[in-house]
């Protein structure tokens, strides 16, 4: 069955062309498409009243059944405006204000947001390079007593412990808070979702700079065909098959690595937590230098009494097709729990009682740097033998630079372990890009190079 997208949702109002209107579809559901879609609708109210131009729909589509099926609701929740390559450095000091701002205007309870002091784990007998580096901080790390370490810690003698970071400069949320707060806000602006849907191919009228419709199959085989003058691929580490599936003949692919990229991960009580414990914010002790081999390991406290143990790696293994194919690797995770159980004060006959455990698929670059760009539609491999994709006019209406003109197709991925941190700062670049307006702060060392 093949439905045009008016026949399924509302009409489209009549004076409008589908071939000159500006509507955007976002591939993806995470964090970072839904901060897409929250900064771009927010972008189409403020501008509403200044311009006659008609702004078009916002349509976000993912393929699981549900919003942010895989990293986006599992991470850290850790922010702040610090630990960034140089090239991404303004981006996310960008994204840290932002935050700050909307945890301001919407209260701390919406996403669990709080302020949170971060400490790393140095043992006497350590030779090497302490992890985090002395540089990932906003400051050099500072010396504290073992006492000042969060009272769910059980310390050992031969610790040293320094505080790499606190407020103002570090915050914290919960992610699948936050992804469930801008999908209610996105609604509220007027962004459709389709769930349970795949991206299959992508039309473009001759000579025309932009898209025009993108083919949506759903789970259930009906397909949608539905109007697109810009297309976002926020998939995550699916972002090289979303990008490969609808440019098959484009002259490189997204280079991208998920396979050793992954991270295994748990949450259990807090030992002997009280409510008033949450009002010091969160707490996140770095175990890098202390556990054994060449494991990762951290520990963040959450309100309600809860800990997040992450930071661990995975076994590599392929990513899946789906989202929810993906699950937490058993020896890992028992493997975590011997260690863990070690630093907590836990009694010696009790195991960790675990709640929740997951393993996520980080989207990693191979230049290992986020990928936030418009891309040229040259590179697509759009010739005049492509139905779907005839080759697109590099000029039009007397516009020279391509960058900062509306439609075609732009890339927001690739961010590693700052998805979460990054999306806010992400996302209104992103808007801005696709408004054809120049971004806030410059990403032109986040491309594909």
């Amino acid at each position: 069955m093949d439905t045009t997208w008016s026949n399924v949702q509302q009409p489209l109002a009549p004076q409008r062309d589908l071939l000159n209107g500006d509507d955007t579809v976002i591939l993806g559901a995470g964090v970072i498409g839904l901060a897409t879609a929250y900064q771009l609708a927010l972008a189409h109210r403020e501008t509403a009243n200044a311009t006659t131009r008609l702004h078009g729909r916002i349509i976000v589509v993912e393929r699981a059944a549900h919003i942010s099926p895989a990293a986006s609701g599992q991470a850290t929740g850790g922010l702040g405006d610090f630990g960034f390559a140089s090239g991404v450095a303004d981006l996310g000091a960008l994204s840290y204000r932002l935050f700050q701002e909307l945890a301001l205007a919407n209260g701390v309870k919406e996403f669990g947001f709080s302020e949170s002091t971060i400490y790393r784990i140095i043992p006497e007998d350590f030779t090497g390079t302490p992890k985090p580096p002395d540089t990932w901080g906003p400051s050099p790390p500072s010396e504290r007593p073992v006492s000042a370490l969060p009272d769910w810690i059980k310390p050992r003698s031969n610790w040293s412990v320094q505080r790499i970071a606190g407020p103002s400069h570090a915050s914290h949320l919960d992610p699948g808070q936050f992804c469930q707060f801008l999908y209610e806000e996105c609604k509220k602006l007027g962004v459709e979702f389709v769930f349970n849907a795949n991206a299959t191919s992508i039309q473009a009228a001759p000579g025309a700079r932009h898209f025009t419709s993108i083919q949506i199959e759903q789970q259930d085989g009906d397909s949608l065909n539905i109007p697109c003058r810009s297309l976002v691929i926020a998939a995550g580490p699916w972002s090289p098959h979303v990008f490969s599936t609808l440019f098959p003949h484009a002259s490189s692919q997204l280079p991208m690595n998920s396979t050793a990229s992954a991270g295994n991960h748990f949450r259990i009580r807090t030992p002997d937590w009280k409510p008033e414990d949450d009002e010091k914010g969160s707490q996140q002790v770095f175990f890098q230098s202390e556990v054994p081999g060449r494991q990762g390991l951290d520990i963040t406290s959450f309100p309600g009494g809860e800990l997040y143990v992450g930071g661990w790696g995975a076994a590599p293994e392929e990513l899946p097709e789906l989202a929810e194919d993906v699950r937490a690797q058993s020896g890992e995770i028992e493997s975590m729990k011997k260690i863990v159980k070690g630093y907590l004060r836990v009694p010696e006959d009790e195991d960790l009682k675990i709640f929740a455990e997951g393993r996520c698929y980080r989207p990693l670059a191979m230049f290992r740097h986020p990928i936030v760009t418009k891309v040229d539609l040259e590179l697509l491999g759009m010739d005049d033998s492509s139905q779907d994709m005839p080759r697109l006019s590099t000029q039009e209406d007397g516009v020279q630079d391509d960058r900062y003109s509306p439609g075609g197709l732009f890339l927001n991925t690739a961010h590693f372990d700052d998805g979460v941190t990054l999306s806010l700062g992400s996302g209104k670049i992103m808007s801005e890009l696709l408004m054809g307006l120049p971004p806030s702060v410059d990403v032109s060392g986040l491309g594909l190079s």
